[in-house]
């Protein structure tokens, strides 16, 4: 699906949405989870573009939701996984690999009860590992269209990038902004600082001129963007996590259902 000219978002994938930078070398903007590859070699093709036409993968971070299907997507068709380098590590054989995960912080046992998680058989997630081929820091620049310049955002994860497609004006947002169709919010957020550290980062954006904005879940948006994410960042994120969990309670159920299956997310509760 085409968001903007040059700009396609990938349907039929699990996880975080999938975007598709088209340009003479193109870009893509995370893969979702493990199992994502065929259906996203298929768009390619489908576009009358090679799967070699696609030279990197850009992860706004690291969690398994969003990067997934980075190192099968490498192996199919040769491009280059690129992320913050605060999302790396160093493996034994001096590899520099994603950090796995999906969260970076473990919930609280209220919400663990609450949830029932501690009342069913969790499946445990195999996080396969996935090369870094080249790191980006604030104020990097990558060609692709106008150029996608790196905003570095930490607060959702510590090397959590936003990066900004300057020609035409697109904002990826990653996790650090969910567009909940009638509301924009940020992520769940168990640590006060880093709550307080995705603030500083959500005002550090204030100042751009997106005319579209893409999320890591929920549609893009196309009217009012910069409107709305300065009404966003006018709020501190102060609220007591027990109190938005209570409060949104039905909209988690349902974004944590989502990422599970194929599909978009599509808002809060109906």
């Amino acid at each position: 699906m085409e968001i903007i000219p040059g700009v396609h978002q990938i349907e039929g994938v699990t996880g975080s949405n999938v975007v598709l930078i088209v340009d003479s070398e193109m870009t893509l903007v995370d893969t979702g989870i493990a199992g994502n590859g065929e259906a996203i070699v298929s768009y390619i093709e489908s576009i009358g573009k090679k799967p070699s036409d696609l030279k990197r993968i850009l992860l706004t971070h690291f969690h398994y939701d969003h990067s997934g299907s980075a190192q099968e997507l490498h192996e199919a068709t040769g491009a280059r996984i690129v992320t913050h380098r605060a999302e790396t590590e160093v493996s034994m054989t001096g590899k520099m690999l994603l950090r796995k995960g999906n969260e970076g912080q473990d919930p609280p046992t209220w919400y663990k009860w609450v949830r029932g998680f501690g009342r069913k058989r969790i499946l445990r997630t195999e996080y396969p590992d996935t090369e870094v081929h080249d790191v980006v820091e604030q104020g990097d620049t990558l060609p692709a269209l106008g150029g996608i310049k790196i905003v570095h955002a930490p607060g959702h994860t510590p090397g959590s990038i936003c990066p900004f497609l300057e020609s035409p004006s697109v904002l990826f947002l990653g996790d650090s902004v969910l567009n909940n169709i009638d509301r924009l919010s940020r992520p769940l957020t168990w640590d006060a600082k880093n709550r307080s550290q995705l603030d500083v980062s959500l005002r550090s954006l204030r100042d751009l001129e997106a005319e579209t904005a893409c999320f890591g879940h929920g549609p893009a948006l196309k009217t009012d963007v910069m409107t709305r994410i300065q009404k966003l960042t006018a709020r501190p994120y102060d609220v007591p996590t027990w109190r938005i969990v209570m409060k949104n309670w039905k909209t988690l159920v349902r974004f944590q259902e989502s990422t599970r299956r194929p599909g978009n997310w599509q808002g809060g509760p109906r």
